[in-house]
């Protein structure tokens, strides 16, 4: 692995939506890992540290405010950006208490997406 290359982890208990934004994202200075749980994404997290996280919030076996407190627990890095479909307020203040950095909702619009992640990833 290139010490320059940037890790994006995408998280979601939907394999195809996480392959199609784990795809998307994926360029020439910038590799992507895929978990489709919050506890499968703390492992990644911690075998392979991610320079940004892109998580659903509602999954089984360990959801994104799960996932988002043990991150922070460890360090207030990486920049997380939750994307969901959840309409209820206090789902989303849950998030963002727990350290999330941004909220995109679901259906998500990979131009806002790709907003986000230019404003939230390190530069190399």
């Amino acid at each position: 692995m290139s010490g320059n290359m940037r890790h994006i982890l995408v998280v979601d208990d939907e394999p195809l939506a996480a392959q199609q934004v784990s795809k998307f994202l994926e360029h020439g200075t910038v590799r992507t890992s895929t978990a489709g749980s919050g506890r499968a994404a703390l492992s990644v997290h911690q075998q392979d540290p991610a320079d940004l996280i892109v998580t659903d919030l509602r999954m089984p076996d360990g959801d994104g405010v799960e996932l988002i407190r043990a991150i922070r627990t460890e360090s207030p890095e990486p920049a997380i950006i939750v994307v969901t479909g959840q309409v209820l307020r206090e789902a989303e203040a849950e998030a963002l208490d727990a350290g999330a950095t941004e909220l995109l909702r679901k259906p998500l619009d990979l131009q806002e997406l790709a907003m986000a992640v230019a404003q939230h990833l390190p530069e190399s």
